[in-house]
């Protein structure tokens, strides 16, 4: 009896074990949020997307952004999700659709006062219209912006440019 519990035991711990969590810890991204992030991460190459779980090509571009991730993990790069969720679709949907994309890392949500301020942060330029990917080279500075779904070709050729 002591062998079969110690052998359901250990296949339990391997089991448990071999499982991969996924935190979905949400952070409000305020300026200060994004500075520090840019600041901690000088020498890599950035990417900030901004997405929510409402948006079909959000949703939809989604999986190629995490095979980029991916990709470069190991290398100079931080990708970093910023949604743009609110509400109850921040407290429900998004944890669910993070945990649903296996992601591993901290996810932000919109943290300013006014979206203009994210808006003007990101880009004077931006519109505001999602999804919205910025890449910042190793030094911080903006080098691409891409507005609307785009394809893991367009994000690899942009981040292996800067990573050289």
């Amino acid at each position: 009896m002591i062998k079969i519990a110690s052998a359901i035991l250990l296949t339990f711990s391997m089991f448990s074990c071999s499982q991969q969590t996924f935190s979905q810890e949400l952070l409000p991204a305020s300026k200060v949020t994004l500075d520090s992030i840019k600041e901690a991460n000088k020498g890599k190459v950035i990417l900030f997307n901004f997405w929510a779980t409402w948006c079909k090509p959000c949703v939809e571009e989604f999986p190629d952004l995490m095979d980029i991730n991916k990709k470069y993990k190991d290398a100079d790069f931080k990708l970093v999700f910023v949604t743009l969720d609110f509400g109850d679709a921040l407290k429900k949907n998004t944890k669910e659709f993070l945990k649903n994309n296996k992601v591993d890392f901290t996810t932000y949500y919109n943290g300013f006062a006014k979206d203009d301020e994210l808006i003007n942060y990101m880009n004077k330029d931006w519109d505001g219209a999602i999804p919205g990917t910025f890449i910042f080279d190793k030094t911080g500075t903006l080098k691409k912006t891409f507005i609307g779904k785009k394809k893991f070709d367009d994000f690899d050729a942009v981040v292996k440019k800067y990573l050289k």
